[in-house]
Formats: structure tokens, sequence, C-alpha cells
């Protein structure tokens, strides 16, 4: 169906599905993916990053278009040791993409009790690409005997993308 719009202005133009993604100011967000955890229990004691499994997938309808990456969770740490802490950094397709997209919280305590460590982390990416671009947060252990949760049922993380026209 046909919608027709007149005016000195030239808005007559108009018509049903004429206002593409392509035609849009740069800027604009052209979709958003957002993925919650699934309630499994991940752990490390690892001092190196390693997989969290929580991924989110985008595939960019342009090249030169940006990705908003927005990660939040919570995770539960022991500090059983007095030093502990949890790092955390967002990797594209299996590789850290850049220094920008980590964070992570450090504690001294020698209360030896776990403690629920919250994060937040917001990007933006250029992946250059029109091809399907994966998301997933990758985490380590500041200490030997650090622990982490990143999708414990209690922790509720998510991961947010979203396109926006370059």
């Amino acid at each position: 169906m046909t919608t027709t719009i007149t005016g000195a202005t030239g808005v007559n133009q108009i018509t049903d599905d004429a206002i593409t993604a392509a035609k849009l100011p740069a800027g604009s967000v052209l979709q958003v993916i957002h993925v919650k955890g699934s309630g499994t229990d991940t752990t490390t004691t690892s001092t190196s990053y390693v997989a969290s499994g929580l991924q989110a997938s985008i595939t960019p309808q342009f090249s030169n278009s940006k990705i908003m990456v927005i990660f939040n969770s919570i995770s539960f740490v022991n500090g059983a040791q007095g030093h502990y802490g949890v790092g955390v950094s967002i990797y594209r397709g299996g590789s850290e993409p850049s220094p920008t997209m980590r964070g992570g919280v450090r504690k001294d305590n020698s209360g030896g009790s776990w403690i629920s460590a919250s994060y937040s982390i917001s990007a933006l990416d250029s992946p250059n690409t029109t091809n399907a671009v994966v998301y997933e947060p990758y985490f380590k252990s500041y200490a030997n005997t650090a622990y982490f949760f990143v999708d414990h049922v209690q922790s509720n993380p998510t991961i947010t993308l979203m396109e926006i026209a370059g």
C-alpha cells in the first residue's frame, strides 16, 4: 500500500518502505541484539583470559557501521587468600580487539569470604565487515584462588550489541 504525502518541500516522494537503513543518517541505530545468560556456572582460577560461553552475534548491514557493545554482570568471587578479583575483556571472534573493551574489579580482604563484584563494559567497536561478528566476554582471576561465576543464575549477565550507522 502506497502512502502519498504532498507538500512544498518534496515530501510527496516518501512511500511505504522507502526509508531504508542506507538512507538513515550516521549515528542511527540500525539493529539491536540482546542476549541474557543461561544460568550455567562458569568458573576459573586462571590468571589468563578464558572464554565465558556467553556469546552474542550480529551481522552488520554496512562495513562502515560501528557496533556498540554493552556487557553487564555480577560475579561472585572467593577471597580466601586476601587478594582476589575478576578481570573481563570482550573478545571479537576469539581475539581481543581493543584494551578499551576491558573491565573488572580487584579487592583485598583478609576475611576470606565470598563477595559479589559487579561490573559493566561499554565500548564502540569497528569490525569493518558485513559478515557475522561474535562478541564474547572472557574472564580471568587476579589471584590463583579467585573464582567467578559468569553465568550464575544470580548474576544475570547480559550482552547487548547495537549496530550504529557510520
